[in-house]
Order: C-alpha cells, then sequence, then structure tokens
C-alpha cells in the first residue's frame, strides 16, 4: 500500500514529465514556425542562387535564367533587399535586358548607398550601354568608398578612354597594374594603355606595351589583333617602316570595314617609304573601295 508522501512524490513526477512533453510539443510547435528558422531559409535560398550564377549562365541559357530570375522576383516581393536587387540585376544583364539590370542597380543603391559593388556593377552596365559619364561617375563613387581592386582602376580607364580622357587612363591603367594579382590577366591593362600611348603619341611605349601582349601565350584572337594594329601604326609613325608592315599585315587578317581601310592606308604609306609603289597603290585601292575618305581636290 501506498502511503500519502509516496503518493504525493509519484504524483509530482508524473506531473512533471506531463509538463516537460507539453514544453516540449510547444517548442517543437513553435521551432516550426520560428522567425528565426524563417529567415535562415530565406538566407538558403538567397546562397542557393549565389551559388547558380557562380555558373557561367548567359542568355544563351536562358532556361537556367528564367527559374533564377522568377526565383528572386518572388524574394523581393516578400522583402526587397539590395543584395536582392543586385542579384536580379545580374540576372537581367546576363539576359541582356540592360534597362532592367539598371533599374534594381539603381533600387541597390537607393537602399544601400555605400555598397561598392553596385556602383561597381551598375558602372560596368552603363559601359555596356554606352554611357561612359555616367560609368565614370559610377566607378569614382566606387573608388571613393573605398574600392581597391585592379577592376575598379581598369574600368575607370575604360570609361576614360572613351571619353577622350587618355592620361588619366594611362594613370588608371598604371595602377591596375600595380594591383592586378594575376599576372596572366596583365595583358588587358597592357593592351588599353599601349593604345592610350599611341593617342597621345607616345609612340615607344605604345610598342613596349602592345609588344608585351603579342607575347602572351593563347591570347584571344581579337586582342591580338588589336595589339598587331596598334604596334604596327606606332611603329609607322617611328619611322620603322619594315616592321610596321608585318605587322599591319598580321591585323590586317582579322580587321573588315573602316578598321581594315586604315590599316591598308598605313601599309600603303609604308610601302610608298619602301619605294614599293606597285603594294602601295594597290593597298590605297583597296582601301578607297571600303569608302576610306579621299581628299576633296581644290
Amino acid at each position: 500500500m501506498l502511503e500519502p508522501n509516496q503518493f504525493e512524490v509519484k504524483e509530482k513526477t508524473l506531473s512533471l514529465k506531463i509538463n516537460l512533453a507539453i514544453s516540449l510539443l510547444a517548442y517543437l510547435i513553435n521551432a516550426s514556425y520560428s522567425p528565426a528558422l524563417a529567415i535562415d531559409s530565406r538566407q538558403a535560398e538567397i546562397t542557393s542562387i549565389e551559388l547558380q550564377l557562380k555558373k557561367d549562365i548567359d542568355a544563351d541559357k536562358t532556361s537556367e535564367l528564367e527559374p533564377v530570375k522568377r526565383q528572386l522576383d518572388a524574394l523581393i516581393a516578400t522583402k526587397g533587399e539590395a543584395q536582392l536587387y543586385l542579384l536580379r540585376a545580374d540576372v537581367k544583364y546576363r539576359m541582356y535586358d540592360l534597362k532592367g539590370a539598371l533599374s534594381d542597380y539603381d533600387q541597390a543603391i537607393s537602399l544601400q548607398p555605400k555598397s561598392t559593388k553596385a556602383y561597381m556593377q551598375r558602372g560596368t552596365a552603363n559601359c555596356v550601354g554606352e554611357n561612359y559619364e555616367a560609368a565614370l561617375n559610377d566607378f569614382n563613387t566606387a573608388i571613393s568608398l573605398g574600392e581597391t581592386s585592379a577592376d575598379a582602376y581598369r574600368n575607370r580607364a575604360g570609361a576614360e578612354e572613351q571619353l577622350g580622357k587618355k592620361e588619366e587612363a594611362i594613370a588608371d591603367l598604371t595602377k591596375a597594374l600595380s594591383l592586378e594579382k594575376d599576372k596572366e590577366r596583365q595583358w588587358q591593362e597592357k593592351l588599353m594603355r599601349g593604345r592610350c600611348y599611341f593617342a597621345t603619341k607616345q609612340f615607344e611605349q605604345a610598342i613596349k606595351d602592345t609588344s608585351a601582349v603579342i607575347a602572351v601565350a593563347q591570347l584571344p584572337e581579337d586582342a591580338a589583333v588589336d595589339a598587331y594594329k596598334v604596334r604596327g601604326s606606332s611603329l609607322f609613325f617611328s619611322a620603322k617602316y619594315p616592321e610596321a608592315v608585318t605587322d599591319l599585315t598580321a591585323a590586317l587578317k582579322g580587321l573588315d570595314g573602316k578598321s581594315k581601310a586604315g590599316c591598308l592606308v598605313l601599309r600603303s604609306m609604308s610601302y610608298l617609304k619602301l619605294n614599293d609603289k606597285a603594294k602601295a597603290e594597290a593597298d590605297m585601292e583597296e582601301a578607297k573601295s571600303l569608302g576610306f575618305p579621299q581628299r576633296k581636290t581644290q
């Protein structure tokens, strides 16, 4: 037979077990709808999207981009955040929706006005849209906010080059070269700087930079053509006519239209300096057929 105190102990033990069970059930129920877990789930989805976008997905793979865009649309509809607008801008940019991308970059910047990443990406989009003044302003802002990457200075130099600010571009490209950690990418800065040196009639410097570019193994074909064109033109203006002919001939293999006509004219003039009148006349005739403007006679 149970004594009263034994019954009381057992009753308290049972009550404690029931309370613990209720508490555990309440915890599990609450945990299922916990705001913290909801936030974690949302962040996990965002992280998943970021990982997807690290892949080489472009507009040729719209079937892969459309679902990502729909995910971002839904997340932004719930709560618009700078990070989400940046991700969606990236998707739109890859899908060649430049106007949509710029709109999302604007939204991201309005929410996070000190985001160097947003200014860098909007600057790149503005360059693609040939709005170089806006691009320059974006890169200036990114750098003023503390962006110190080689990309920042190279991209700003690209805008400066297009705006005719060649000396400023040379300074930025020199800075970018000092910051570029990947030595295999330095040919990009050197090719751009070579063009700017040529434009400012610093021909020896242009020859030096483009020679370094041409020496790079597995150089993209369009970059090689550009390098030969710049070096060949610089050699012509340095009165090194045989070398100019060689480089301009290499460049002509990848040129057409006005660019080809300009190279033909320089090669024609080089041939004249070398007393090869027949080749000079042939090049000039071909340049005229491509629309090279003839001087008006008085």
